[in-house]
């Protein structure tokens, strides 16, 4: 691959400059007037003392105006950061304090913040009167953004992706898909995960166009897809069961449904084809920039499989300490190719045990098939995902256990319909502790998605001898029924 490239959105905009780039159902861009815009911003941004190579927070609100922002600091060379706007404050503020910015750009200017801070509102204000920063080659070993993904220690840990990453990933990924310029592609993923973010670089390397939503809401998906000739989206879980639950009138311009961030519900999928609806399985990572497989359009391996790798992507099983693509034969999936990252932020020792002999160690179980498929079994040891997001049960069990009225805590997920899994708490605590005072402990401290759905109390939690909680055997806790719920 060439070590630079001509910035891709200032070629697209020569390339297709009255071609559809981006809408949100009030207004629209063409691919010009988003280059334009973008081309203002930088210009903004290098007053403001942005610099190549700087680390930049964004608050990844899922706006027009925020979109352009991202393209501006491509165009800068400088590090995006996005930021999950839903996060509590205290949790915003620690991966701020993680990334050490130069700057964070947000929505409010009273937002408690460690660093220089400037809101997009100020950021855009009077644009018109700046002049076009001037594009630039794209250095594609360089750090793109910093994209921070949820781990077992409860500590969530900044993958590095480059340009390059990016890149193969939007042209490989495109080829698997057959994605064309002529597709426009609904975007409701939040821009603060890799898979959301990979659409919006996406859509300017091939240069289809975007509609985006401010937040998924089936109502509202349903109205975009009256409105808009939708042929691409990609959605969780969760979003397909919702829309499903209100309609099963899907347009017949759609012509694929990527379904990941999570293992869906074999009902699920089952009745979604049921209906016809193009949907494919796919299975990617933060650390892979994205999908890693994918279900080829217009098949059903019927097997559970997630897909077959994105060319040139390479998947292996770790098994018993070797590496093998013996089918069915099961253990760690590991992954090799252009699209897997340069490491993670501040964190060389975690790095090199992320990998092994060159290939990226997944966390993930599973098991390649004979017709070249592969096949997740396991989720990431751990985690609970809800809704697509990864959710620490070792953060969820600090924050309880930091309750002068808990002994003890121990967070296991439950299968949900909806969801797919949420996260319930079983604790060890003082008798006048009540159901309320503990709902009351988690609005305070954790962020609405992290909140245990239901409590209940045992009278011991399984411990080694070191202290360690033992999760297998909190399961059969909860498989045997050893606890009671609080009232």
């Amino acid at each position: 691959m060439m070590p630079f490239i001509p910035d891709w959105l200032s070629a697209r905009s020569e390339l297709s400059p009255d071609r559809l780039a981006l809408s949100d159902g009030q207004k629209s861009w063409s691919f010009r007037q988003l280059n334009h815009y973008v081309g203002q911003l930088t210009t903004r941004l290098f007053q403001l003392g942005i610099r190549q190579h700087q680390r930049v927070s964004v608050l990844a609100e899922s706006n027009m105006k925020t979109v352009a922002v991202m393209h501006a600091l491509v165009r800068l060379g400088a590090i995006l950061v996005p930021i999950n706007p839903r996060l509590s404050p205290n949790d915003r503020n620690l991966l701020v304090q993680d990334a050490d910015p130069t700057i964070f750009i947000g929505s409010h200017p009273d937002e408690p913040s460690l660093v220089k801070f400037v809101t997009f509102d100020e950021l855009w204000h009077n644009l018109k009167h700046e002049a076009l920063y001037p594009s630039r080659p794209i250095n594609l070993d360089d750090v793109q953004c910093i994209v921070y993904t949820s781990g077992t220690t409860g500590r969530p840990k900044g993958a590095l992706i480059s340009f390059g990453n990016i890149f193969a990933s939007a042209t490989y990924s495109s080829l698997h898909n057959g994605t064309a310029p002529s597709d426009l592609w609904l975007h409701v993923m939040p821009l603060f995960h890799i898979g959301g973010l990979s659409i919006l670089f996406r859509s300017v390397i091939v240069g289809n166009g975007i509609v985006l939503l401010p937040r998924f809401d089936s109502e509202q998906v349903l109205a975009m897809w009256t409105r808009y000739p939708i042929s691409l989206v990609s959605l969780v879980p969760t979003m397909l069961y919702r829309l499903l639950q209100i309609s099963a009138d899907f347009p017949s311009s759609l012509r694929l449904i990527l379904l990941g961030g999570a293992p869906p519900s074999p009902s699920l999928v089952h009745r979604a084809r049921a209906l016809n609806l193009p949907v494919v399985l796919t299975y990617g990572l933060t650390e892979t920039s994205s999908q890693v497989v994918t279900e080829l359009p217009n098949t059903d391996t019927n097997d559970g499989s997630g897909g077959h790798p994105i060319y040139p992507t390479e998947i292996s099983i770790l098994s018993d300490g070797k590496i093998t693509r013996e089918f069915r034969k099961t253990g760690e999936i590991l992954v090799k190719g252009p699209t897997v990252f340069k490491g993670y932020w501040r964190e060389s020792q975690i790095t090199a045990e992320t990998f092994h002999e060159g290939w990226l160690k997944t966390g993930d179980v599973g098991f390649l098939n004979d017709n070249g498929t592969l096949t997740v079994m396991d989720r990431q040891k751990d985690l609970i995902i809800r809704g697509g997001e990864n959710i620490s049960p070792v953060e969820i069990e600090r924050v309880f256990m930091a309750h002068p009225l808990i002994h003890d805590a121990g967070v296991l997920p439950i299968d949900d319909d909806e969801w797919g899994q949420v996260p319930v708490i079983m604790l060890v605590k003082e008798p006048q502790l009540s159901h309320e005072e503990c709902r009351n402990w988690a609005q305070e401290h954790l962020s609405v998605i992290k909140r245990p759905t239901h409590y209940y109390e045992a009278d011991s939690l399984p411990r080694t001898a070191s202290g360690k909680l033992r999760r297998t055997e909190l399961q059969k806790l909860w498989q045997h029924g050893s606890y009671h719920e609080l009232i």
